[in-house]
């Protein structure tokens, strides 16, 4: 991995607030598009897979983008296996899914724990071929990559913001910057500890699926259900502790 280099544009920061905003909601397709790559298309020990198989994106995941995208780009297929919904119902995620390539496996009773079955047991049928990929996509592959393209910024953050569900750029972010103070906030599914990493937890008061109201909406474009729940709790994190040194805020995605 010592010769990757992340084939996505530069990491965009632009300042908020006094805030350094990690723009990545610029590359359209998720921040993960970048941490994939390395895993999909350049890693010897995967190059023989042909299809990666996802069971834990909820409707409103934007793994279910940025996984086709890369799977597209280096001739691979994305699988991915979700709670059935109707047709006319589907979220604009997953409507962008199906644009961007990913063949869909739709589950009744589609809960967690069944659609990572499903998975595991499609993958189990053809193993030389098929990968499946764990919550978050969670891979060490995943979070060098996350630490190369951290510290590829022209700055070095003292306080470290993001939104985490399973954790994955969270601790690939603590790892990248190992003196500066990472704050967590929650959002879905109850974080276990080693998800957590160092960070300080805060957990967002909305449930997973329902978006943040406008006035707690960040000044820059944000997924109104994901990163966007973490800007109105640092804000008030910075007027009860008034920090000094630069605050950066990852914003993976609209």
């Amino acid at each position: 991995m010592q010769e990757w280099c992340d084939p996505y544009p530069c990491p965009v920061i632009e300042y908020h607030d006094g805030v350094a905003v990690v723009r990545d909601d610029l590359l359209n397709v998720g921040s993960k598009v970048r941490f994939l790559d390395y895993l999909i298309g350049h890693d010897p020990d995967t190059s023989g897979i042909e299809e990666w198989v996802y069971g834990s994106s909820p409707a409103t995941g934007y793994a279910q983008i940025s996984l086709p995208i890369v799977c597209s780009k280096y001739g691979k297929k994305a699988v991915l296996f979700m709670a059935k919904r109707d047709e006319s119902k589907l979220h604009e995620y997953q409507k962008r899914g199906i644009e961007a390539g990913a063949v869909y496996h739709w589950v009744n009773m589609g809960m967690l724990a069944v659609t990572e079955k499903r998975a595991r047991d499609y993958v189990a049928e053809d193993p030389t071929r098929r990968r499946m990929l764990p919550i978050g996509l969670s891979h060490p592959t995943v979070e060098a990559s996350i630490i190369r393209v951290a510290r590829s910024l022209p700055l070095v953050p003292d306080v470290v913001w993001s939104v985490a569900s399973s954790g994955t750029l969270s601790r690939g972010l603590q790892a990248a910057w190992p003196n500066a103070q990472v704050h967590a906030v929650s959002v879905g599914h109850k974080m276990a500890e080693w998800q957590i990493g160092r960070a300080i937890q805060h957990r967002s008061p909305y449930p997973f699926d329902k978006p943040v109201k406008k006035n707690e909406l960040p000044p820059f474009p944000s997924a109104p259900t994901y990163d966007a729940k973490g800007w109105s709790i640092m804000q008030q994190w910075r007027q009860e502790h008034r920090p000094t040194g630069t605050i950066l805020y990852w914003n993976v995605a609209v």
